[in-house]
C-alpha cells in the first residue's frame, strides 16, 4: 500500500513538475512571440516609413520631369519662334540688300546721265565760245549753256527791235554754230528795261521784249535758215534784266525733258538680269 502511495506520489511529482515546464515553455514561447511581433511591428513601421518617403521622392522626381518636358517643349518652341525671326530677318536684310542694290543703279544711272549731260554742255559750250570769239558773255549756268547779249550789241538801241549791221554779224556767228550742231534748239529770251519809247507803237516793256526776241529768231530764220522749229521766244520785260543794261539772253539746248525721260524710263525698266 505504501509503495503505491509513493508511487502515486511520485507519478504526481513528476506530472506537475512536466507541467511547470510545459507551462514555464509556454510562457517562453510566448514571451518569444510577443517579442518577434514587436519587432515585425517596428520592421512594419519603417517600411511604411521608408514607402512614405519613397512615394514622396516618386513624386517630387515626377514633378521635376514635368518641370523638364514643360522646360524642354519651352526651349523648343522659343528655338522655332527664334528660327522664324531669324528667318524673317534674313528676308528682311536680303530686301533690304536688294533696295540698296537698286537705289546704287538709280544713283548710277544718274550720275551717268548728268555726267553725260554735263559733257554734252561742254561741248556745245567750246563750240558757241569758239564761234562768237569775245562777242558776248557765255557760259553754264544751272546746267544751261547760256549767251548773253546787250540789246544795244543786237538792236543799236535800248529800245529798239530792229537788227543792226553788228547784231546781224554776231547772230552769223550764233547761226553758224547752231549749223554745226544741227540736234540743239535753244530759247532766245527778250529782257527790256526801255525808259521811253519812240516808236509809239510799243505798249511797254513786255511788248519790247517780245518784239526783240520774235526779230533775232526772224533774222536767224530767214537770214541764215535756222529751222524756226529749233528755236523758241521768251519775253520777260524788265523782270529779267541782267542790270541796268538790258540784255537778250540765249539758252541753249536745255533738254530737261529728255534727261529726266531717259533716267524715269530707265528706273522704270528695273535692273536687267
Amino acid at each position: 500500500m505504501r509503495k503505491i502511495i509513493v508511487f502515486a506520489s511520485v507519478l504526481f511529482i513528476s506530472v506537475s513538475s512536466m507541467q511547470a515546464q510545459k507551462k514555464k515553455d509556454l510562457l517562453d514561447e510566448i514571451t518569444k512571440l510577443r517579442n518577434e511581433l514587436k519587432t515585425t511591428k517596428g520592421e512594419l513601421n519603417d517600411s511604411r516609413n521608408k514607402e512614405k518617403a519613397t512615394l514622396t521622392q516618386v513624386a517630387t522626381m515626377e514633378a521635376q520631369v514635368k518641370d523638364l518636358k514643360d522646360t524642354n517643349a519651352s526651349l523648343l518652341s522659343n528655338m522655332s519662334n527664334f528660327t522664324q525671326l531669324s528667318n524673317q530677318k534674313a528676308k528682311n536684310l536680303e530686301t533690304s540688300l536688294k533696295s540698296l542694290q537698286e537705289k546704287d543703279r538709280q544713283l548710277k544711272l544718274i550720275n551717268d546721265a548728268i555726267g553725260k549731260n554735263d559733257s554734252l554742255k561742254l561741248a556745245t559750250l567750246t563750240v558757241f565760245k569758239n564761234a562768237l570769239g569775245g562777242e558776248g558773255n557765255i557760259g553754264v549756268q544751272n546746267g544751261m549753256v547760256l549767251i548773253v547779249l546787250p540789246n544795244a550789241t543786237l538792236f543799236g538801241n535800248d529800245d529798239s527791235h530792229k537788227v543792226d549791221d553788228k547784231g546781224k554779224g554776231v547772230l552769223g556767228k550764233i547761226a553758224n554754230a547752231l549749223k554745226a550742231k544741227p540736234g540743239l534748239k535753244i530759247i532766245v529770251e527778250g529782257n527790256s528795261n526801255a525808259i521811253s519809247f519812240k516808236d509809239k507803237s510799243i505798249s511797254d516793256n513786255w511788248d519790247l521784249s517780245a518784239k526783240q526776241a520774235a526779230a533775232i529768231v526772224r533774222a536767224l530764220q530767214i537770214d541764215h535758215k535756222v529751222d524756226p522749229k529749233r528755236m523758241e521766244v521768251l519775253a520777260k520785260s524788265e523782270y529779267g534784266s541782267e542790270s541796268i543794261e538790258t540784255a537778250t539772253r540765249i539758252i541753249i539746248d536745255p533738254k530737261f525733258d529728255e534727261f529726266y525721260s531717259l533716267v524715269k524710263e530707265n528706273m522704270k525698266n528695273g535692273p536687267k538680269e
